[in-house]
């Protein structure tokens, strides 16, 4: 398909969309033109919200935790489980 043809297509949605279809599209477009950029996950308020959450969870002893030994047991044990099938 020619860009040409690209562009009446797009341009035939536009015009038999209704108006959630449009937000949904000039969404869609606008977050695909936007210039790469690569995700810093410390600037993610939620992410860095969930981390200080689980830091005052285990000071608090609220989640007691897992020391490396006891996740390297259990990822051992899962890989023989899986590995048995």
């Amino acid at each position: 398909m020619t860009t040409i043809a690209k562009k009446q297509k797009l341009h035939q949605y536009i015009d038999l969309a209704n108006k959630g279809d449009i937000d949904v599209l000039l969404s869609y477009i606008e977050k695909a033109m936007e210039p790469d950029v690569p995700y810093n996950k410390w600037d993610d308020t939620e992410f860095v919200a969930e981390m200080d959450r689980r830091v005052k969870a285990l000071e608090d002893g609220t989640d007691k935790g897992f020391t490396w030994e006891e996740v390297k047991e259990r990822a051992r044990i899962a890989a023989k489980s899986k590995t048995a099938k």
